[in-house]
C-alpha cells in the first residue's frame, strides 16, 4: 500500500516536470480575455432579462 502511494506520487512529480508552464504575461493576457468575456456575457444576460420583464410587464 505505502509503495504504490510512492510510486504514484514519484509519476505525478515525474509528469509536473513535462508540464509547459506559461509566463507570467501570458497568465496576465489570459485573465484578462476571461475577464473580458465573462463581462461582455454579464451585460448580454443582463440585457436579455430587462427586455423579457419589459416585455413581461408591457403584456399584464
Amino acid at each position: 500500500m505505502i509503495d504504490s502511494i510512492r510510486g504514484f506520487f514519484s509519476d505525478v512529480s515525474k509528469e509536473m516536470k513535462k508540464v509547459s508552464w506559461p509566463t507570467q504575461e501570458q497568465l496576465r493576457e489570459s485573465t484578462m480575455v476571461v475577464v473580458a468575456t465573462c463581462l461582455v456575457f454579464a451585460a448580454l444576460v443582463f440585457a436579455i432579462d430587462r427586455g423579457v420583464v419589459f416585455l413581461l410587464e408591457f403584456i399584464y
